[in-house]
């Protein structure tokens, strides 16, 4: 009855000289990734009506968002709100352990950083941390939270991780952080129900999470007490989110095995099923006006039924929809997300060739595999890696790359190199609020 103090002493007493240089390295490609989910869902009418919101509503402008103009900046919460929502928008983000730490713990940090003027050195540790802590209450909820119980992993576990990283910025010794945690454990929700109708409710979870996380810290901070075992407590988090926790994996190895170092970063913006897969088909070129019937083999289970939709009706489902994204792979470069616009939901070919696909199990099998047949051949060929899995890992020009072509619709040529010039040497940033204004202007 002690894990979530031990998460919550760790954070406290854990700096910037004792994280790994090999981690501070990662922590990098990762601030490069979140920077492109930013832009590109800063673009998105679900983003622009949070954002529009949050205008609305007013509060005190210290704290930037993502290409809304220097002219519009919201207080330090709605401001984690915002990009959250905007790094959510468009399945960009990177995600791992049943967690995405990416629009969750990020928003909130970078707020927290540019309103208190604080160094590159306190964000890299800061997001590290919130990191570590969302990654580890992931791995110990189990997928169980989400596939039995229907709560959106984000939008339920997302509030630890922001709260760990706000405040870590904040100086919080362990006490208060252990409050913070416990505050945020009563923030945590989301529900996945979204699935069947393709709702934008799932673009705003991971903003919530942030900005509940954010405001967890600072009451925290304030003097408001949460319970000190709110992650492994009888009624706390994990026991009633998830039917089969795993407590012990909250501490396990805790600062010897850094979970944050393993992320997922996504090759497409698409749900995690279909990155592989897409890949693969972007490897093998066919005609698609050919094809006749695809088949994947997975040694894994047959991906749940949200996922399996061939006629979605909105962007979030065809981006879910397994058998919609194998037809958009065939019929688009989906390396540059310009080519997925809501036009695709009309597209007579896209339907037809989703309608043909069929995927089965087979636990024997050693890979996915995909057989496309077409009116003259029958292709077979492996869906097992992709660039951003864990097994081929992006480098810091690699997810430079990615924000290039994430970000070319959203801000200049010039600003995007500075930004990437910022990051890479990111623990050299005396105030975190110069690198946060170059994200603002359109």
């Amino acid at each position: 009855m002690a894990e979530t103090r031990a998460l919550a002493d760790f954070v406290a007493r854990s700096e910037f000289e004792d994280l790994p240089h090999r981690l501070i390295d990662r922590c990098k490609v990762y601030v490069v990734d979140n920077l492109a989910a930013g832009f590109i869902g800063s673009l998105q009418p679900w983003t622009q009506t949070v954002a529009s919101v949050a205008e609305t509503l007013g509060g005190n402008p210290v704290a930037t968002c993502f290409n809304r103009g220097k002219a519009s900046r919201f207080d330090a919460s709605r401001a984690a709100l915002v990009n959250g929502a905007a790094m959510g928008a468009f399945e960009s983000e990177h995600i791992g352990h049943a967690s995405h730490p990416s629009s969750t713990v990020f928003p909130a940090a970078l707020a927290i950083a540019e309103s208190h003027h604080l160094s590159g050195r306190a964000l890299i540790t800061a997001l590290l941390l919130g990191y570590e802590v969302v990654c580890r209450v992931g791995e110990a909820q189990t997928p169980a939270v989400e596939i039995e119980r229907g709560f959106h992993n984000p939008g339920a576990n997302g509030t630890f991780g922001a709260a760990a990283a706000v405040g870590k910025l904040l100086g919080l010794d362990g006490l208060h952080l252990a409050w913070a945690f416990g505050i945020a454990g009563s923030s945590s929700g989301g529900l996945v129900e979204f699935v069947w109708e393709g709702a934008m409710t799932k673009r705003i979870h991971l903003g919530r999470a942030s900005q509940l996380g954010l405001e967890s810290a600072l009451l925290a901070k304030g003097g408001l007490t949460g319970p000190t075992t709110v992650l492994e407590g009888p009624y706390g988090y994990l026991h009633a989110f998830s039917p089969h926790p795993d407590v012990d994996k909250l501490v396990a190895g805790l600062g010897e095995r850094w979970l944050a170092e393993d992320l997922t970063i996504k090759a497409y913006p698409l749900h995690s099923t279909a990155q592989a897969i897409v890949h693969a088909i972007r490897l093998h070129p066919l005609d698609p006006s050919q094809v006749r019937h695809v088949k994947v083999t997975t040694p894994r289970g047959v991906p749940e039924k949200r996922y399996m939709n061939p006629a979605p009706t909105t962007m979030l489902g065809a981006q879910y929809s397994l058998p919609f994204c194998i037809a958009l792979a065939l019929t688009r470069d989906l390396s540059d997300p310009a080519t997925l616009t809501e036009s695709v939901l009309g597209d007579d070919l896209l339907r037809r060739i989703a309608a043909t696909v069929e995927v089965r199990s087979d636990p024997s099998a050693a890979a996915t595999v995909l057989e496309i047949e077409t009116n003259e051949e029958r292709r077979t060929f492996t869906a097992d890696s992709f660039p951003g899995s864990p097994g081929d890992p992006l480098d810091f020009d690699a997810a430079s790359d990615k924000l290039r072509r994430y970000a070319r619709a959203a801000s200049t040529p010039e600003r995007i190199s500075r930004m990437i010039e910022i990051v890479h040497d990111l623990e050299q940033l005396e105030d975190t609020a110069h690198f946060a204004a170059l994200i603002a202007s359109p």
